[in-house]
Order: structure tokens, then sequence, then C-alpha cells
């Protein structure tokens, strides 16, 4: 059964019970007036790799580092004018294909 931590509203009065979990304290025993059930925050212990700053990680976690707004825009460039000449190269080689099946 866990203990449970209580505070009177009235004289401040704080207290430990120790119950089951249906089980619910309504007075305080100083002064009789109602209590209220105080709660802590739950500890949280990180363990593994990669949680701080200091930690170093993989490449492939999210971590990594991500190129620069300006380094994106020169790539786009680079694709864009590689699907460009790639397209132009193809029409090329289809229309002189027309022209050979015509003749």
């Amino acid at each position: 059964m866990p203990t449970y931590e209580y505070k009177c509203d009235n004289c401040g009065h704080s207290f430990e019970e120790f119950h089951s979990v249906n089980d619910n304290v309504e007075n305080c025993p100083q002064c009789g007036e109602k209590v209220r059930r105080v709660f802590h925050p739950v500890g949280i212990i990180f363990k593994g790799s990669g949680f701080y700053k200091t930690d170093t990680r993989k490449a492939s976690d999210n971590g990594h580092k991500r190129p620069s707004p300006k380094k994106m825009q020169e790539e786009y460039e680079k694709t864009k004018d590689k699907t460009s000449s790639d397209k132009k190269t193809s029409e090329k080689q289809e229309s002189s294909t027309d022209g050979k099946a015509e003749s």
C-alpha cells in the first residue's frame, strides 16, 4: 500500500497516511477540517546516450547537422538545372529518332 501526503486547508498541518488506493482521508487529525492530497513531481532518470548536448551522437540520429538554407538552395538549383538538361537531351533524341523513322 502506498503512502500519501495530505495538507489541511485550515491550519496548514501536513501529514502522511498509509492506505490503499481506493481509500481517502477527508478530515485533518488536528482541527477536523477538510484536507487535500499533496502531489509531488516524479523524478525522471535519463539512461543511455544522446540526452545531453555534451553526448556524442551518430549522424543518423535526429541531432545531425542540417545544411544551411543557402546550401539547400544551391542543391535545389543544381537538381533543377540537371533535370531540365536531361529533359532537353531526351527531346533531342526523340526528334532524331522520329526523323529516321520517316525517311
